[in-house]
């Protein structure tokens, strides 16, 4: 393999993922290398729409380097999401273009899971470093307290 390239190779939603790409490379560069594209909003970390949980801990794929991802287990939203708080968001209206979702549901489920009763203030600080235009905030914050509550009931 060339100087400039790197191998990164992990677990992505449970299956294995490969990809060599230039050692400057993010994770979410590597993901979409392998075939595995993420929304990708800012590439700078800003926004929260790459957000994936990285060995069971949220992080924007965009400013992840690719190598220290290398051997990490990855899941997207479509693994580490808590169907409980897709279903309570969905029925407060907490997406509306549904672009930042994926890293919102991502960041909220680990919330839920470590956290399985937050107040509101918890739930706005799990929100720092997302930014969702359509919404205002304040359904997916009603949405995750009612997740919350179902999942401690």
């Amino acid at each position: 393999m060339p100087d400039d390239l790197v191998e990164v190779r992990g677990t992505l939603d449970g299956e294995p993922y490969h990809a060599e790409v230039p050692v400057w490379a993010s994770l979410l560069d590597a993901l979409e290398a392998a075939g595995r594209p993420l929304p990708a909003g800012c590439r700078g970390g800003q926004c929260g729409s790459c957000t994936v949980s990285l060995d069971g801990v949220p992080a924007p794929a965009c400013v992840v380097p690719a190598g220290a991802a290398a051997g990490a287990v990855v899941e997207t939203a479509r693994r580490a999401a808590l169907p409980v708080l897709v279903e309570e968001m969905a029925a407060a209206g907490a997406t509306q273009c549904g672009y930042c979702a994926p890293g919102l549901v991502v960041a909220l489920s680990h919330l839920l899971r470590t956290s399985p009763a937050p107040d509101a203030p918890a739930v706005r600080e799990a929100l720092t470093g997302h930014l969702c235009r359509c919404t205002g905030y304040e359904a997916i914050v009603t949405a995750t307290l009612a997740a919350a509550a179902r999942l401690t009931s």
